[in-house]
């Protein structure tokens, strides 16, 4: 086994997601790693057993990891002077790299002929080669510069570009990965202890590490193979191909990072919890931010199942031919699959003191039982989605009801209400965060006699448990249920529209929707969706502290 543990010092992690300049990139990427130990390398000239090292370990299949949860910190815009290439241009670099290879051929070629004797001839292509790499001279000799271009060149007026340095601040200020195959040999792990030993940041240059290598591996929570969480990793050739690409940038032209794409599945949600208590609804989640808060705040909790069915009908306007099941949520012959499928679930803003219910996002979630075809095929949907949307947010259009513009977030996420780990942190107790769709109609629940009305509650009581029984987890030990949220921004069920479902005659059949608190003898693991309106976000269920009473959870709505 080979684990390397990755200590930040100033406890948090500077570092922009690959794909998207405003995020940040939690997990750090085994890709980067790679990159921080080879600028060691390269920094301390390029020692032969130590590159040998680093070709046997880009060729180690991905590590799993050990990173705990983090909280992100609000990703703000810095405008900073824009370089002057005036002063020296990237075309003098070029020129200059040019002339400097040529000058070292000619040196080595004259040292050849004379037998590595220094000759007159030699010492005068050597005072060249100094020469050229003295950039004094470009910086401090006046020039014919005129005042007014001279000012231009001041901070203060030179033009400003946008900039962001997005950071995450980890709950443990360490991550380890681990190669659970490797075998290292004493020269192999001698060698990279003096790597490791020299590798000062990982990310931005703010973001200072040590690094070691650990005997005893820790808690695994991110494991390669399927997932829907990419993390950049190396392959054989990783070393060569940074090589090339330094060539290419020389540290002055921007760069990129080469990596084999690697699908990785996060699994921190307990590993302690028994089977049981996990649902079928658990799953990788796929989150869009909606963006532009004043748009967002048009779309109430009540319009959920009109985002979703709009959500859903985009992603599937992007998929491929045939759409697999699993996807579609639809058989061969047009009848509801059997089996868990692809679920859109808006997120709405609830369980906080000023929330208003407003939809904040939304989650396409991936259940683990998914079979690999559909979850390429769903993957596949918005990667084609995204290139046609190019650097522009993704648009779902509800006609003259308006646009709401959205974007994928990846790694931490900054907004509270569409993490992931809000909705699926194992919990004893749950409450609905939008209305419950029963699969069986209860009967009138506020008409007719006392005994009629209690029975149709009754009823509703157990048809909540069935849809308990039906995603695989035990009946609650307590169930309440009613027309009014029990959480603070959740939306009354007859606020909600009509939620109508095609019956075994064909014909449309009404569910009826309530909400509901839920306490299990054992904690139950999220995300948690109920009912018979859960591929569309309705039944989507909020965890509440395992201390609160179920009149505290009534609390929090006022």
């Amino acid at each position: 086994m080979l684990a390397i543990e990755v200590n930040f010092l100033t406890g948090r992690y500077v570092a922009t997601a690959h794909n998207d300049r405003e995020s940040s990139e939690w997990p750090p990427h085994p890709a980067r790693l790679f990159s921080a130990l080879v600028a060691s390398w390269a920094e301390a000239g390029e020692d032969d057993a130590e590159r040998e090292v680093l070709e046997w370990m880009e060729a180690l299949p991905p590590p799993s990891l050990g990173a705990s949860d983090v909280d992100p910190r609000k990703v703000v815009s810095y405008f900073v002077p824009v370089n002057d290439t005036r002063v020296i241009s990237g075309s003098w670099y070029e020129r200059c790299h040019q002339k400097l290879n040529e000058l070292e051929d000619q040196f080595e070629a004259e040292l050849e002929l004379s037998g590595g004797e220094l000759t007159k001839k030699a010492e005068r292509t050597r005072n060249k080669i100094q020469k050229v790499l003295d950039v004094d001279s470009q910086v401090s000799n006046v020039g014919t510069t005129s005042t007014e271009s001279a000012l231009d060149m001041l901070p203060d007026v030179r033009g400003k570009q946008e900039r962001h340095f997005p950071s995450v601040t980890p709950r443990d200020a360490r991550v380890t990965f681990v190669w659970v195959g490797a075998h290292l040999s004493v020269a192999v792990r001698s060698s990279l202890d003096d790597l490791l030993s020299r590798v000062t940041r990982l990310g931005h240059s703010s973001s200072l590490v040590s690094c070691r290598i650990v005997d005893d591996s820790p808690s695994l929570n991110w494991t390669s193979g399927s997932g829907s969480h990419v993390l950049r990793c190396t392959g054989p050739g990783q070393l060569t191909a940074l090589e090339e690409r330094y060539k290419q940038h020389q540290a002055i032209k921007p760069r990129s990072l080469p990596f084999d794409a690697v699908r990785y599945s996060d699994v921190s949600v307990a590993a302690d919890i028994p089977v049981q208590l996990r649902p079928d609804t658990v799953g990788d989640w796929i989150v869009f931010e909606f963006l532009l808060k004043s748009q967002s705040r048009r779309f109430p909790s009540t319009r959920a199942v009109e985002v979703a069915t709009t959500m859903r009908g985009a992603v599937m306007s992007h998929a491929e031919d045939p759409i697999p099941e699993g996807l579609s949520g639809h058989q061969s012959d047009g009848a509801p699959t059997l089996e868990p499928h692809v679920a859109f679930l808006p997120l709405s803003y609830v369980g906080f003191e000023h929330s208003d219910g407003r939809i904040m996002g939304l989650a396409m979630s991936l259940p683990v039982s998914l079979e690999d075809e559909s979850r390429r095929a769903a993957l596949r949907a918005i990667g084609r989605w995204e290139q046609e949307a190019e650097s522009n947010p993704l648009v779902l259009a509800f006609g003259s009801a308006g646009i709401l513009q959205l974007q994928r977030r990846s790694g931490p996420i900054d907004l509270v209400t569409i993490r992931p780990e809000r909705w699926r942190k194992p919990s004893l107790r749950w409450v609905s965060a939008l209305p419950i769709a029963l699969p069986t109609h209860p009967g009138p629940l506020g008409r007719g006699s006392a005994a009629a009305r209690a029975k149709a509650w009754k009823r509703a009581e157990q048809a909540v448990a069935a849809s308990c029984r039906h995603v695989g987890l035990p009946e609650p030990i307590h169930i309440e249920v009613s027309l009014d949220p029990f959480i603070r921004g959740a939306r009354p069920a007859a606020d909600f529209p009509p939620f109508c479902q095609r019956g075994r005659d064909g014909k449309p059949v009404a569910r009826r929707l309530v909400h509901a608190a839920l306490v299990f003898d054992q904690p139950v693991v999220g995300p948690l969706v109920l009912g018979a309106g859960r591929f569309l976000g309705l039944g989507l269920m909020r965890p509440i502290d395992d201390s609160a009473t179920m009149e505290n959870a009534r609390d929090v709505n006022g």
